[in-house]
């Protein structure tokens, strides 16, 4: 899902997720499949109002980690580009 967007950006998008979001019993150490825990975490900030997203999206540039409004706009071509096959 992820192949052309550089992975250490995506890692350190989610690190900051994981740091501001994340459950208590979610650790760092769930290595599993990257992409779909962004995606988790992206589609679990759909209700958030365009104030905090801009916040969040500050929070990320200055890690110069991917935005949570580029990581949404993504997802959402790739899930586009699925329907479209």
């Amino acid at each position: 899902m992820f192949a052309d967007l550089d992975y250490a950006r995506l890692k350190m998008s989610l690190e900051y997720f994981l740091e501001h979001y994340a459950p208590a019993e979610l650790t760092t150490s769930a290595h599993g499949d990257l992409a779909m825990a962004i995606a988790d975490f992206v589609e679990g900030t759909q209700d958030f109002c365009g104030e905090r997203v801009a916040e969040i999206d500050r929070d990320l540039e200055k890690r110069d980690a991917y935005t949570l409004s580029f990581l949404r706009e993504y997802l959402t071509r790739e899930q586009q580009r699925m329907f479209d096959v």
